[in-house]
């Protein structure tokens, strides 16, 4: 998650093959995903192909609504098209939030306000009121997963299934994903003579009524899955209902899983145009034109490191002179559970500084700072330590914003301070940011937050 990270992964593939690690167990080329696709699809892909190759990075919205049309393709990420629509920059007017708290979650939000009150309509999905949902013109109340009947894998891979029961009823007026799709796809049907029968195309085994009764469609389609697909073409033989019953079906191999052990002991090609591992990458070598691929921006044909576009090296440092990186927290993920007081009482939402850094600014553990750049500010207390390097300063990701009257964030936010400006290959460049620091008289303590009495500091050494 920063900028050019993917130098590190393609590097870490180069070491593995130049020291004979691929296709060896343990030698880390990773192949255990078992995904599966739902039949709920039932219209042809064609039919709306042209959606995927209209997305933009999702980093990228708020850029691609405030410079609209002055926004050039590869700025927001557009694949490149051979027919009229190549090139075409999207005129987004609305935003449809689903599964995501990515108001509160992607990169520069600051710029985000701006564009999102720009925006005609939008909708937040969630089965909580997060922030992205505060933001929300609608809000559709989603079920949890202890509210409808489904099946999951760990993660989005695995070597196990588990099966989710519905607990209880949906609460208030929530319903699944699956039953706000499907009436909105009969809604839409209702009012453009376009999509016609598109409710029982998006949804073929249900009828309008499933808004109000998903147990026995859910049931159809799970165990029709895993009747035709999960049994058949990957060697369970145990029965649906065995599978209700016993919670969780772990697969058994006759032997270890293993990425690309076939091209190594049998001499299989890899899918590259040399049937070879590839270090060097022609395909990229013979790019010349960046703005007319999916990337928008040079890659090199080798790994290698590339400047960040903000880093200690930084004439930037004379303003903003430590690197601020935004790791996951153990105590919620992302932003989920944050909205949970006990969870927050055991830990601040602090920003942990070098000793030697902190001794010079003054600032002791415990002490309120404000954490700063041209893009925005936070408000946090301090965690002083010896282990984290000179220049670095650590804030944690998913805090829920709370802005003051002021435009300040004084729940800790670090995406007020990060770049809205995606690595060339697709990744957030979340720990690419400098900012400054110092000691405050700012309120740390949000709005939402203050019952809550955080009991970390009792366990914190001073300096």
């Amino acid at each position: 998650r920063a900028a050019y990270g993917e130098q590190y992964n393609r590097m870490a593939a180069a070491v593995q093959a130049m020291t004979g690690n691929i296709g060896k167990l343990g030698g880390c080329a990773e192949g255990v995903g078992k995904a599966w696709h739902s039949e709920s699809i039932a219209y042809p892909y064609d039919e709306f192909a042209n959606v995927w190759f209209g997305s933009i990075k999702s980093d990228r919205w708020a850029h691609c609504v405030l410079n609209y049309p002055n926004v050039r393709r590869e700025e927001v990420g557009l694949w490149p098209r051979e027919d009229e629509l190549d090139g075409q920059i999207p005129n987004i007017r609305a935003i449809f939030w689903q599964g995501s708290d990515w108001f509160n979650q992607l990169t520069n939000i600051n710029k985000e306000i701006q564009a999102i009150e720009k925006l005609d309509l939008v909708v937040c999905m969630d089965s909580t009121i997060t922030p992205s949902g505060i933001w929300a013109d609608v809000l559709l109340p989603v079920a949890t997963h202890f509210e409808r009947h489904d099946v999951a894998l760990p993660w989005y891979k695995g070597h196990y299934y588990i099966h989710r029961p519905k607990v209880i009823q949906p609460l208030g007026e929530s319903r699944s994903d699956f039953q706000i799709f499907t009436e909105l796809a009969y809604r839409l049907e209702a009012i453009d003579p376009t999509v016609k029968d598109f409710g029982k195309r998006y949804n073929p085994r249900a009828t309008r009524d499933y808004f109000h009764n998903a147990d026995p469609v859910d049931e159809a389609y799970l165990s029709a899955w895993w009747n035709g697909k999960v049994r058949p073409h990957q060697g369970v033989t145990m029965s649906w209902e065995e599978f209700k019953k016993h919670g969780v079906y772990k697969f058994v191999f006759k032997r270890p899983l293993v990425a690309f052990r076939d091209q190594i002991v049998k001499g299989e090609p890899f899918e590259t145009n040399s049937g070879k591992i590839e270090i060097f990458s022609p395909y990229l070598a013979e790019i010349d034109d960046w703005t007319k691929t999916q990337y928008g921006y040079a890659i090199p044909p080798i790994p290698k490191w590339i400047e960040p576009f903000e880093s200690l090296n930084s004439p930037l440092t004379k303003d903003y002179p430590f690197h601020l990186i935004s790791p996951h927290p153990r105590w919620r993920t992302h932003s989920i559970f944050h909205n949970i007081p006990w969870l927050r009482e055991t830990y601040d939402q602090e920003l942990t500084l070098n000793a030697s850094d902190a001794r010079r600014l003054g600032i002791q553990t415990g002490d309120t700072v404000e954490v700063w750049n041209a893009r925005g500010k936070c408000v946090v207390p301090a965690y002083v330590t010896e282990r984290c390097l000179p220049g670095v300063a650590v804030l944690f990701e998913g805090a829920w914003m709370d802005l003051d009257e002021n435009g300040v964030d004084r729940a800790g936010n670090p995406d007020f301070l990060t770049l809205d400006e995606p690595s060339p290959a697709g990744a957030f460049a979340y720990n690419t940011a400098l900012v400054n620091v110092k000691k405050s008289e700012l309120a740390h303590r949000p709005g939402w937050d203050e019952l809550a009495t955080a009991r970390s500091s009792v366990f914190r050494r001073d300096y």
